[in-house]
């Protein structure tokens, strides 16, 4: 069995339409269990009359109080899952009907971890791009933990987990990650692997109010935004260091020599001056994915 794990807050403009889509699915052997993190606007009445309607199916927690954020709404959901694989919807997407038989055959022995490609919609399903990959300029071939302590290739919506994976992230405090997805990728590329597929199972919808959005970094627009938000670029690539501190510190008693070893030699790299940051970033592969983001790196490390 598959367990769903949906994290709601004041998603009521489009929730039915998710949970319509996973009710599609070709793939039945799941069940869905949403949190809902204290919304205003219907979004948990909703939830409950489809957990009424579908009382083997789907059921609600209404999380009092809310836990504040998307992630530490997965993550506590995470915590009281013990199923043996694990998918995560957001609340405002469209899943293909092959999603789930796309995502659910994983290896039971080891950390693994799943995700595919997506189509990226506006906020009525017109599409915008049709590969979320293309359209961030990600590498889904850059799933060695130095390339992912520097940049996120996975997107949660499309992602699913087994259960070895699920217990170490239990482990995390979700004050500590960046996004839970992230998280889940370093410590896939950590102790066990991550599985690409190209399929593009979800329609990911943009809409203005998203958590986090796409963002095509290799326009003209993008570029601009890379370039005239210093503070932005340094605040995050800031934020990637303290994530990576706060890995070690979680799973540094359990780390093979040589995942410790990479973690390190990233963490080193604000303590070096300017041109040895950018010899090391380039020696230990610590490089983002695309051409102008990796540029933004070398300038602001």
């Amino acid at each position: 069995m598959t367990e769903i794990l949906l994290a709601a807050f004041n998603g009521a403009r489009y929730i039915r339409e998710q949970l319509d889509s996973i009710l599609r699915q070709t793939y039945t052997g799941w069940h869905l269990t949403a949190a809902d993190d204290g919304s205003t606007d219907g979004t948990y009445e909703i939830l409950c009359e489809y957990a009424d309607r579908y009382p083997d199916k789907i059921a609600v927690i209404r999380n009092s109080p809310g836990t504040g954020s998307a992630k530490a709404n997965f993550m506590s959901l995470i915590r009281g899952c013990d199923a043996d694989v694990i998918a995560f919807s957001d609340q405002d997407d469209v899943w293909h009907e092959d999603k789930l038989k796309a995502c659910v055959e994983l290896e039971s022995d080891s950390p693994c971890l799943i995700h595919t490609d997506a189509v990226v919609v506006n906020s009525d399903l017109t599409v915008k791009a049709p590969s979320f990959m293309r359209y961030q300029g990600l590498d889904p071939s850059a799933d060695t933990l130095n390339r992912l302590l520097a940049q996120n290739n996975v997107t949660g919506c499309t992602m699913a987990m087994n259960r070895p994976l699920a217990e170490l992230m239990k482990r995390a405090d979700p004050d500590d990650m960046l996004m839970h997805d992230w998280w889940a990728a370093l410590l896939a590329a950590s102790f066990g692997k991550i599985v690409f597929l190209p399929d593009r199972t979800v329609s990911y919808r943009q809409h203005g109010d998203n958590t986090l959005g796409a963002v095509n970094n290799r326009t003209a627009k993008g570029i601009a935004r890379i370039v005239s938000d210093t503070d932005g670029v340094k605040a995050r690539l800031g934020a990637t260091f303290a994530q990576a501190q706060a890995f070690l510190d979680t799973y540094g008693d359990m780390l093979p020599d040589d995942r410790r070893l990479i973690i390190e030699g990233y963490l080193a790299i604000p303590k070096m001056g300017k041109l040895s940051r950018m010899a090391h970033l380039l020696k230990g592969g610590y490089t983002k994915q695309n051409l102008m983001s990796g540029i933004g790196q070398m300038i602001y490390c």
